[in-house]
């Protein structure tokens, strides 16, 4: 059985699945892995190069399947896969160099951790990698209790994305925690936040796993037209927390720590469809109203005056008015940045 699976769901990536592939191909070390390709029902080459690059390249699988999203195409690499420790890639990003010889050193070395999490570098448009700035990874083990202190340290280092999670598969099989498939947006989310009710003891690697790309203009993340997409999703990742805290999975504090990490992705997206397209925002307004339970939660919300305001009016107002009347102002633009979610 191999040490590593890497699961890879792609759609539509025929301009970057190569390089992806290569930098795992190209890891040194042992062959010791296995590499999923779950092609999501792909419209455009990337099936054909899947099976043409798993001819060639040992190790890679090829599982084809009808679009249906990338936290199912993860649930389809799961299902299938057979490695002791699960990571995960995008197709678009690439493997950083020599990760897979580190963790060989850094799992043994650390047997009583199921989940260990690393950084990220960010290829910016003139090709140059970046380290963000908002990012603090304290290296070594965090081990707590407090549902909400293990959500602070990995929200701090990590944030959403599962790209710089290495888990143990036999801990995830045990947990049962799977990829919402009604997250069409954002896949990888809340995935964390549920495992973590099963895992108190967490370990941060000082060392990157992944380069991702920042901006790509093709991408659902940055497409303002997926906006609906966003909220639908958001709201089916809302529905499955208030059903963990409903059943008892999740007691009252952790939850609470909950909904601020749910806000803290809606408030940006809530503010970016505040567009001068009428039309747009209409779409938004039945998930909008689904979403109301978030409205009074939210960490980073409370750090500008002006989203302060924002997050006011759609609680007083509701989002109709409140997403119209500041489609009006000039100084608060429509098309916010998105929160980086895989």
């Amino acid at each position: 059985m191999p040490q590593f699976s890497i699961i890879i769901p792609v759609y539509n990536v025929q301009n970057h699945l190569a390089a992806c592939l290569k930098s795992v191909a190209e890891q040194p070390g042992p062959r010791d892995w296995e590499c999923l390709l779950i092609d999501d029902g792909s419209t455009d080459l990337t099936g054909s190069i899947c099976d043409a690059l798993a001819a060639e390249i040992p190790g890679l699988q090829v599982l084809h399947q009808a679009h249906t999203g990338p936290a199912a195409a993860r649930n389809t690499g799961l299902q299938a896969a057979t490695g002791d420790w699960v990571l995960f890639l995008d197709g678009d990003n690439a493997m950083a160099p020599g990760l897979l010889e580190t963790l060989r050193a850094a799992l043994p070395a650390h047997p009583e951790c199921d989940w260990f999490i690393g950084r990220h570098r960010v290829w910016q448009a003139n090709g140059i990698l970046t380290e963000p700035e908002d990012l603090r990874l304290v290296p070594g083990p965090f081990d707590s209790t407090d549902y909400a202190a293990r959500l602070k340290a990995l929200y701090t280092a990590g944030r959403w994305s599962v790209q710089k999670y290495c888990i143990r598969r036999s801990f995830l099989v045990q947990s049962g925690v799977r990829f919402l498939p009604d997250c069409v947006w954002g896949g990888d989310w809340p995935f964390d936040l549920e495992l973590l009710l099963h895992c108190e003891r967490l370990y941060f690697l000082d060392t990157v796993f992944v380069h991702c790309r920042s901006g790509r203009q093709d991408s659902p993340l940055t497409d303002a037209q997926n906006l609906p997409r966003r909220f639908r999703s958001l709201a089916a990742a809302q529905r499955r927390l208030a059903t963990l805290s409903a059943t008892g999975a999740a007691d009252a504090a952790a939850y609470a720590a909950m909904l601020d990490a749910a806000a803290d992705v809606f408030w940006p997206q809530a503010r970016t469809a505040a567009v001068r397209d009428a039309s747009v925002r209409r779409a938004c307004l039945p998930y909008l109203a689904q979403l109301r339970p978030l409205y009074p939660h939210g960490t980073e919300v409370r750090t500008r005056r002006d989203w302060r305001l924002f997050q006011r009016l759609m609680a007083t107002f509701g989002p109709r008015f409140t997403l119209w009347a500041f489609s009006l102002r000039k100084d608060f633009p429509g098309e916010a940045p998105s929160p980086v979610v895989g």
